[in-house]
C-alpha cells in the first residue's frame, strides 16, 4: 500500500516456529539494508494459529493500518502487545531499531568484550519488539539467528529443545532473550540450566523476575541482564537498572511516572481511523513508575494502573504478585483490582499451597502492610500472549 511519499507497507505474515523467524529475518534485512532509499516498510503480522485468534490478527492489522501514510524515516511498524487493551502500531526508523545493537553485541551490556559477534537464539515471537530486537541484533552482528520451533506457539517451550539448540552452536558466543517464565522453566530443568550456563549473555525482559529465580541464576553464575523497555522505545533501553547509550529518564514528582528520552525512542504511533499520527519527538511517557535505588539504578515498581486504593491507602498489585511468585511452589500469579490473587501452583505430589499460604500472607503484611493481603484463588492456568506476557485483559474478563 503506498502513501503520499510512495512508501509501501508490506504486511509480512509470520507463521509459528522457525519458518516464520526466517521469513521475518529476510524481510527485515531487506528493509534495513535498502533504507533510506527504499520505499519498503516491514510490518509483521501473525498467521492464525492456536496462539493467535482471528480477532487478534484483525486487531494487529487495524493497528498497522496499511492504507495510511507513514513517516519518511520509517522502516518497520511494530504493534504493542495489547495485554491491557487493543494493540497500537508504532513506527520505527533504522536508527531507532539499531540504537542499542552495538552496545549489546559488543558485550558491553554484560561487562565484557567479546572476541566475535554473538549468535542469537530466537525464543520470542518476531511479531513483537523483543523478537524483532533479536533479528535486528543478528543483522548488525552479521549472523543468522537460530530459532526455536516453539516460537509463537509452534510448540510448547521446552528446555530440552533449548539445550539441543545451544549444543549445536559451537563457535560463536551465544546470546538469548527470554521472558521470566521461560527462565524459570529452564532453571527448573537440569539440561536447561546447563544450557543457560553455556550462553555468554542472557537478557531477561517483559516483566519482573521472581527473587528466587534471580538468586538461583546468580548461584549458577549465569551472565544475566534484566532489561526494561517497550515497543515505543524499540525494546530494551535500560539494562539491570542502568541506562543504555545516550538514554535518560525523568520521574514525575507526583507519582514517579517514567518518561524515557534517547535515540531508541520510536517515531510515534500510527494514525488510526479516528486519530492522526502521534509523534514522540525523542521522548515517551510510559505507564510505569519507578524509584532510584541506593546504587543509583532505576528500579521499576509497576504500572500506574496496577495501583488500587484500599481504605485510602495505595496498594500495588504488582508488588503483591512479586511476593507470591518468590515462592518456588508458585508457577505464576495475577492480582485482580479487587485484590483477589489468582495463583497457579507448581503441580507436584508435594504441592501444598494451603501450607504456605499463611507464610505468604505474613510476608505481604510485613512488606506491604496487612491491608494488602489478598484473597487467594487457585486456578489451573493463566492465559498468556504469544510473547509470554500474561493476557491481563482476558484474565480480568474471565475472573474479574
Amino acid at each position: 500500500m503506498a502513501d503520499s511519499n510512495n512508501r509501501e507497507i508490506e504486511l509480512t505474515e509470520i507463521a509459528p516456529g522457525s519458518s516464520g523467524v526466517t521469513r521475518a529475518f529476510n524481510a527485515l534485512t531487506s528493509a534495513l539494508t535498502s533504507a533510506p532509499s527504499s520505499n519498503r516498510v516491514f510490518a509483521p503480522i501473525p498467521q492464525q494459529s492456536r496462539h493467535y485468534s482471528q480477532h487478534q490478527i484483525r486487531a494487529t492489522r487495524a493497528a498497522i493500518n496499511p492504507n495510511a501514510p507513514c513517516q519518511e524515516q520509517t522502516v518497520a511498524i511494530v504493534t504493542t502487545s495489547g495485554s491491557t487493551g487493543n494493540p497500537r502500531g508504532v513506527e520505527l526508523s533504522a536508527a531507532q531499531l539499531g540504537a542499542m545493537n552495538d552496545f549489546i553485541n559488543s558485550g558491553a551490556v554484560i561487562g565484557v568484550t567479546l572476541d566475535a559477534p554473538p549468535r542469537w537464539i530466537c525464543a520470542l515471537p518476531v511479531t513483537s519488539i523483543a523478537g524483532i530486537n533479536v533479528l535486528s541484533r543478528s543483522i548488525a552482528a552479521g549472523t543468522v539467528p537460530v530459532a526455536l520451533e516453539s516460537v509463537a506457539g509452534g510448540s510448547i517451550f521446552d528446555p530440552d529443545e533449548f539445550a539441543d539448540v545451544v549444543a549445536r552452536i559451537t563457535e560463536e558466543p551465544i546470546f538469548v532473550s527470554l521472558v521470566p517464565t521461560q527462565l524459570r522453566r529452564l532453571l527448573n530443568s537440569q539440561r536447561g540450566a546447563h544450557a543457560l550456563s553455556q550462553c555468554a549473555g542472557i537478557l531477561i525482559g517483559g516483566g519482573p523476575t521472581p527473587t528466587n529465580d534471580f538468586l538461583q541464576a546468580q548461584d549458577l553464575g549465569l551472565n544475566i541482564t534484566y532489561t526494561y523497555g517497550m515497543t515505543e522505545s524499540a525494546g530494551g533501553c535500560f539494562f539491570s537498572g542502568v541506562a543504555g547509550p545516550d538514554t535518560h529518564y525523568v520521574l514525575d514528582s507526583d507519582n514517579s511516572r517514567i518518561t524515557l528520552q534517547g535515540p531508541s525512542i520510536a517515531l510515534g504511533y500510527r494514525p488510526t481511523e479516528t486519530t492522526a499520527f502521534m509523534p514522540f519527538s525523542g521522548s515517551f511517557t510510559t505507564d510505569d513508575y519507578a524509584r532510584v535505588d541506593s546504587l543509583g539504578k532505576l528500579e521499576i515498581l509497576g504500572r500506574l494502573d496496577d495501583i488500587v486504593l484500599i481504605n485510602g491507602v495505595n496498594v500495588s498489585r504488582m508488588a503483591i504478585c512479586k511476593i507470591i511468585e518468590d515462592y518456588s511452589a508458585i508457577q505464576s500469579c495475577f492480582v485482580l483490582p479487587n485484590l483477589t490473587a489468582l495463583v497457579v501452583p507448581v503441580v507436584t505430589e508435594s504441592t501444598d499451597f494451603d501450607g504456605i499460604s499463611a507464610e505468604i500472607r505474613a510476608q505481604i503484611a510485613l512488606q506491604l502492610g496487612s491491608i494488602a493481603i489478598p484473597t487467594f484463588r487457585i486456578v489451573s492456568h493463566l492465559p498468556t500472549l504469544p510473547n509470554g506476557k500474561l493476557d491481563q485483559l482476558t484474565i480480568t474478563n474471565l475472573y474479574g
